[in-house]
């Protein structure tokens, strides 16, 4: 892995989404061996999760493609039938994209036509490309990635800590004779496993993902009023 790649996007939005997918399954080794809580066996096992967590992104892309339709929350934000934005403060926005670029002339003319909201996408995508530097955006921008590689994973992630749970269980109660003589270890693999599935049901949601695009847009749209 390229050290310099993990940027704060790839790190938050990206890595930490598939160390919490594959996070059952080390509790669970961790845990319940003693043998794996060696340094050469953790250090093994640590690198193949890590490996894995390199490709878990491709799958969500795939995922996401397929399963969640990506919304431009910023363009509809510019649409002149929607009402999120104040009217005054949107006429103020037309005015300034016009003056941005030179095809951006249609803002001048607002209208609810195939294509203007056509334009009203390329200039969203100009805002992105000159806001790259610009902290609050970046900041939203990677809380909406997250959202979306969670709820991509979402299946997955109920399936792998559901699975832990079970074998937490099935495993302690075949291998001591009471659940007075289970460790201690052996139910906080259960209870960590337990909230991670609750985890995945209860955060990630197709709401949490509207919220954070809605939150990242108009964070993108608010700094039309600083371009020059």
């Amino acid at each position: 892995m390229k050290l310099e790649l993990l940027d704060a996007y790839n790190v938050r939005a990206r890595l930490s989404a598939s160390i919490l997918l594959l996070a059952p399954i080390a509790v669970t080794l961790f845990f319940l061996f003693e043998e794996v809580r060696s340094f050469a066996t953790s250090s093994v096992i640590l690198f193949i999760l890590l490996a894995f967590t390199n490709y878990v992104p491709i799958l969500q892309r795939i995922n996401s493609k397929e399963r969640i339709p990506r919304t431009n929350y910023a363009a509809q934000l510019l649409y002149v039938d929607d009402k999120t934005i104040n009217a005054e403060l949107k006429k103020r926005y037309y005015a300034k994209l016009s003056k941005l670029e030179p095809s951006f002339a249609c803002f001048e003319r607002p209208e609810d036509s195939s294509e203007f909201k056509s334009a009203c996408e390329s200039a969203v995508a100009y805002l992105r490309s000159r806001t790259r530097d610009n902290h609050l955006v970046q900041e939203e921008n990677i809380n909406y990635g997250l959202c979306r590689n969670l709820l991509s994973s979402k299946a997955a992630g109920i399936i792998i800590s559901a699975l832990c749970m079970v074998f937490t269980a099935v495993f302690s109660c075949l291998k001591f004779d009471s659940l007075s003589t289970i460790p201690a270890q052996n139910y906080l693999a259960l209870a960590t496993n337990t909230l991670l599935l609750l985890f995945w049901i209860v955060c990630a949601t197709k709401k949490a993902l509207e919220r954070s695009g809605l939150a990242y847009a108009k964070t993108l749209i608010s700094t039309i009023d600083t371009l020059t």
